[in-house]
């Protein structure tokens, strides 16, 4: 399949997803005690560095790809789906799912990527019928989670080097594809796609994609609007959130 030689990449947390995948998910394992110990107990004083710039957003995307750690594969497969449905579904954004149907009838390769973990974005890659998802990957040993992270991370260089991989498989130009994505740290694959687009900028990359000459856009409603119960939702207060 030719695909037109032509792309849609579409990074996912605070730009497709309202929210922060890695973030969600972390906290769902947290939540349904599902951690390790050791891991539990080191999230709190991880998002409290965070919050005071002492760690790295980086740092962030390696601690959620490694907290589900310790559990087998089949059964945090099996969780990550019960989280996107409980919480991730409804999260997708209307402008975002518009887009992907778009470039899907278009003809073009619709690929997912971003930091967080593999297992998220397969689950939201498998709703949209996206062609390729790209995460960050824990090793599997024995049907069992390590935090052993498979290089390169998805993140910054690390994920421009995958999506140029998955890219020339398919004979795609990144030179005429489409990027959108809210995060500056994706500069490194905004500078190498015809089309970029800054989804739901902060105030500096907005002045930032102003200055490079790159579209803009806003993705703000969520495709379902429906409240979830008392005490389901994912307390973004609480927990924070970084970008990938």
């Amino acid at each position: 399949m030719s695909f037109h030689r032509t792309a849609a990449i579409f990074d996912l947390d605070d730009s497709l997803l309202d929210g922060n995948a890695g973030t969600i998910f972390t906290w769902y394992l947290y939540s349904q005690k599902l951690l390790r110990q050791d891991v539990r107990s080191k999230l709190p004083r991880a998002l409290y560095d965070f919050a005071r710039r002492r760690l790295t957003e980086a740092d962030m995307v390696a601690i959620a790809s490694r907290a589900h750690v310790g559990l087998r594969a089949d059964e945090a497969k099996e969780h990550a789906r019960r989280c996107f449905e409980k919480h991730l579904r409804k999260r997708i954004t209307a402008e975002g799912m518009r887009a992907v149907r778009r470039h899907l009838l278009s003809g073009h390769l619709v690929l997912l990527a971003s930091g967080s973990p593999q297992l998220v974005i397969d689950e939201v890659a498998r709703f949209l019928n996206a062609h390729l998802a790209i995460g960050t990957r824990a090793l599997v040993r024995e049907g069992v989670f390590t935090d052993e992270l498979i290089p390169p991370v998805s993140f910054r260089e690390g994920k421009r080097e995958h999506v140029t991989r998955a890219c020339d498989a398919h004979g795609i130009e990144l030179s005429q594809s489409w990027l959108y994505s809210d995060s500056i740290a994706d500069s490194p694959l905004f500078e190498r796609v015809g089309h970029p687009v800054a989804v739901n900028p902060k105030p500096a990359f907005r002045l930032e994609a102003a200055r490079r000459g790159w579209e803009v856009a806003d993705w703000r409603g969520r495709w379902l609007e429906a409240k979830s119960p008392p005490g389901e939702e994912f307390p973004v207060e609480e927990w924070g959130s970084w970008e990938s």
